[in-house]
């Protein structure tokens, strides 16, 4: 008979406690705190406060001193009311995500939260994920801010769910109230680029390295103007010229562009991994030098443009290629 291991056990018991976490505190973009999702037990100090106060009942039983019985008793009450002001400390708070850039993997990422409180005051309230840093606040009734949480991504594709802790132990430190808020932050993290130059020749039809293919000044023409200084050899009409008698050039909808496909099958012999780091590094060089450019990996085909739109498309084909399979 097999024994299961003690790591598989804890492994087991934290996947059964973030199934019924989850059915509990769902992930969303907004959530209220409740008594549907706050949780609240005593502290550290809170269970010695309940060990004296146990101490001090058994010792007025024992002498049979009223004036024992009545500090226990008036203690026991504070407690009990403490429970109701740290429960309402969290209650009413508004937690929502905002609006998150995306960024490379193995760098870190600002994920602003709102934070409102609607009905209470909500005084030395800690947010933040566990192990990183927290934040402290204090909130007026009506009141809102905005927490900048650091999260460090670790690999490429969708950010993976993550919970938020947020706790108080306001006023006297004898109960924790807190919950685990699972705000979904719709951001993509890249694949980490691997730099490799990206070499242009001179010339039309020429390649650069590692693409596919690269055009200068190869579109369309759309129409005849006049010459001007700088144009090439290419692009002076001779047959308008010497109908004219003035010089005269090809008006393209592109001039002096360069277009390239950005090709998997370039990086043939190279790792998944490394071919999509590879291509997000070209990817960033072509938008940077204003290039068209665009992308063919398994499965995805982009055509050629440019701009920041294109480039956040091009990079989040490659962040999420193979996640499906």
């Amino acid at each position: 008979m097999v024994k299961r291991s003690q790591s598989d056990k804890k492994g087991w018991g934290r996947r059964l406690f973030q199934s019924w976490l989850n059915r509990r505190i769902p992930p969303v973009s907004r959530l209220a705190l409740s008594h549907r999702n706050v949780f609240i037990l005593p502290s550290r100090t809170g269970w010695a406060f309940a060990g004296l106060l146990v101490a001090m009942l058994l010792t007025a039983i024992n002498y049979q001193n009223s004036l024992i019985y009545g500090l226990t008793f008036w203690l026991v009450s504070l407690g009990h009311g403490t429970i109701w002001l740290t429960f309402r400390n969290l209650s009413g708070l508004e937690m929502s995500a905002g609006k998150v850039e995306s960024c490379c993997a193995g760098e870190s990422l600002q994920l602003p939260v709102r934070i409102s409180s609607a009905r209470n005051w909500a005084v030395a309230v800690a947010v933040g994920y566990p192990g990183e840093t927290e934040q402290d606040f204090t909130l007026a009734p009506g009141e809102s801010l905005e927490a900048a949480l650091t999260r460090r991504t670790l690999k490429r594709g969708r950010l993976p769910l993550k919970r938020i802790r947020v706790e108080t132990e306001y006023p006297f430190g004898l109960f924790r109230a807190w919950s685990w808020v699972a705000l979904d932050f719709d951001v993509v993290v890249y694949p980490k680029p691997e730099f490799t130059p990206v070499h242009l020749s001179a010339g039309d039809g020429d390649e650069i390295e590692g693409t596919a293919m690269a055009l200068i000044g190869r579109d369309d023409v759309s129409g005849i103007r006049e010459y001007g200084r700088g144009d090439s050899m290419n692009q002076i009409s001779w047959k308008h010229t010497a109908r004219t008698g003035s010089p005269k050039s090809f008006e393209r909808e592109q001039e002096q562009g360069v277009m390239c496909l950005l090709d998997w099958e370039s990086l043939k012999g190279l790792e998944p991994e490394v071919r999509l780091s590879r291509l997000a590094s070209w990817v960033d060089q072509a938008e940077a030098l204003g290039w068209q450019y665009g992308l063919s990996i398994p499965g995805v085909e982009i055509s050629a443009a440019t701009g920041s739109e294109h480039r956040h498309r091009c990079l989040k084909a490659l962040a999420l290629w193979g996640e499906g399979e």
